[in-house]
C-alpha cells in the first residue's frame, strides 16, 4: 500500500472529522493519529480540523 493511501477506517474517520465529528467519541484514535501523521488532520484545542491538504482529500473522496 502506498503511505498515503488512506484504509476505509481513515476515509470514514476524515469524513467524520470534516462534518464536525468528535473524534473521542465517533472516530477511531488509530485512524486520528494516522490522519495526522499525514497531515490531513489537526489538534485544535479538544477537538480535529482538517488542514489545507485534509481539505483537498476529503473534496476528492466526496468525487469519487
Amino acid at each position: 500500500m502506498v503511505s498515503d493511501e488512506l484504509t476505509p477506517h481513515e476515509e470514514h474517520s476524515l469524513l467524520r472529522i470534516a462534518d464536525g465529528a468528535e473524534p473521542q467519541h465517533d472516530v477511531e484514535e488509530a485512524a486520528v493519529d494516522r490522519l495526522q501523521s499525514l497531515a490531513l488532520v489537526e489538534q485544535r484545542g479538544v477537538s480535529f480540523g482538517l488542514t489545507l491538504m485534509g481539505v483537498r482529500k476529503v473534496a476528492q473522496l466526496k468525487r469519487s
